[in-house]
Parts: structure tokens; sequence; C-alpha cells
């Protein structure tokens, strides 16, 4: 079984690299079929078997030749990986289904961010929504009763918005510049809606330490200047995805609900 959900992960991750590539050029995910960037031929379907087909073409396009991006096998073997991890985690449950959906959704928002430094809501927004709706459809994600358990995601998307709006409003005061984007407060506020409102701490925890130390060894390596915007996203991403992995384990004085 964990095979057979680490495949479903490559091909959801094969999804997500359509995403990636499409959703920042309101470009229709559906249709047309898969096709080059650089020369726009079609790509048959056994040269879009998720990671196989980039190793037998040896990562170049079949008619051009030109390089495809070694990220579109990144995305893949990630989100294969963290769908196994998952499942690993807990099992045949709901819990799983709604925490995979979350990490897809989690894949595609950071490497557009990454591209682009803007976080689409086209997936933010329907995303809040949904981690609500589950949260009152199945509150034993929460371990809780249905009302508490959505007024536990209700609260999570307040104080996940809440908390950036906050920090947004005092570095700007301090630095004269916008410091938080409006993206990152609805992502923390769709991760709120998933997690509840205790993982947020441990999301913007884990999120700001790792962007910190990675950003810190970039400039160091001279890869990036101190005044040199970074995309949060992925590391909200990181944070909140740590914060899964822990739920039902105690960390810096927070229960988290398994």
């Amino acid at each position: 079984m964990g095979f057979i959900i680490f495949i479903l992960g490559l091909i959801f991750g094969s999804f997500a690299n359509v995403c990636i590539y499409r959703l920042p050029k309101g470009k229709s995910i559906i249709t047309p079929g898969s096709f080059c960037p650089n020369c726009n031929k079609n790509i048959k379907w056994f040269d879009n078997i998720p990671v196989l087909s980039y190793i037998f073409l040896k990562g170049k396009c079949r008619y051009c030749k030109k390089p495809i991006s070694p990220r579109y096998l990144i995305v893949e073997l990630l989100t294969g990986i963290l769908f196994f991890l998952m499942y690993k985690k807990f099992g045949i449950s709901i819990s799983t289904l709604i925490y995979i959906f979350l990490t897809l959704c989690l894949i595609i928002i950071s490497f557009i961010d990454i591209d682009t430094f803007l976080i689409s809501d086209v997936i933010v927004i329907p995303g809040i929504l949904i981690g609500l709706f589950l949260s009152f459809l199945f509150p034993q994600i929460h371990n809780m009763e249905r009302i508490q358990g959505f007024l536990y995601s209700f609260e999570g998307i307040l104080l996940g918005g809440g908390i950036l709006i906050f920090l947004g409003i005092v570095g700007k005061l301090l630095f004269k510049k916008d410091a938080m984007g409006g993206g990152d407060v609805k992502l923390l506020g769709m991760i709120g809606a998933f997690l509840g409102w205790k993982p947020v701490f441990l999301t913007l925890f884990f999120g700001s330490l790792f962007g910190t130390l990675i950003s810190l060894t970039l400039i160091l390596l001279g890869k990036r200047k101190i005044d040199d915007y970074v995309p949060f996203g992925p590391y909200l991403a990181l944070g909140a995805l740590i914060s899964i992995f822990l739920k039902g384990n105690y960390f810096l004085g927070i229960i988290l609900i398994n």
C-alpha cells in the first residue's frame, strides 16, 4: 500500500508541475495536453511518465533536445515522498486524505511563490473554505466534536491571518517597507483552516527559523543581498508539514491535538 501511495504521489506531482507552470500564466490546467515549453510540441504519453520519462530522456525534450528543468523531477519525487510519509504517519484514514490534499496545495503554492513571488488566490481562497468545511465534516482529524472542530479551524484562520497582519504592520514601521505580503497572510490562514490554531504557532516558528537560516546562509555565500525580497510561502509550507508530523506530540509547551 505504501508503494501505491508513493506512485500516486508521483502522478499528482506531475499534475502539480502543470499547475506550477500554467496557473501564473492564467492558462487552463486541463487543456491543452502536456507540451514542451521550448518547442511547443505535444508530449506523447510514454514521454510523460513521472520520473521514468525524465531519466530515459536524460532530462531533454525528445524533439528539440533542449534541457528539461530538473525541478519537474524534484516536484514529482517530493510529492511522492511526502504522500508516502503521510500514509506512514496516519495510515489508511481520512486524515491521510486531507493532509495529502493540503500537501499538494502547499507544493504548488511554494514553487509558484519561488518563481513569481506571488501566492495565488486561486488556491488559497478555496483552500481556506475547503479546510473549514472539512474540519466541520470530519472533526475527528482534530479529535474533537463537530462544532469544536469547526471552531478550532475557524480560530486557526483568524489567528494565522491575524499574526502575519500584525507582524507586517510592525515590520513596515521598523523597516519602512512591506515586510509581509497579503498572500502570506492568506496562506497561513489556509494552513490554520486545515490544522487549527495550535499548529499555526509551530508553522510560523519553523517557517521563520528555516527562512532565517537559509537566507543568512545565502547572504554569506553571496547568493543573495540582505535587502532582497524573500518568498516566505515555501517556509510556511515547510513549517506546516513539520507541524503535521508533530501532531499528537508536545513541542515548546504546545499540545498538538491528534
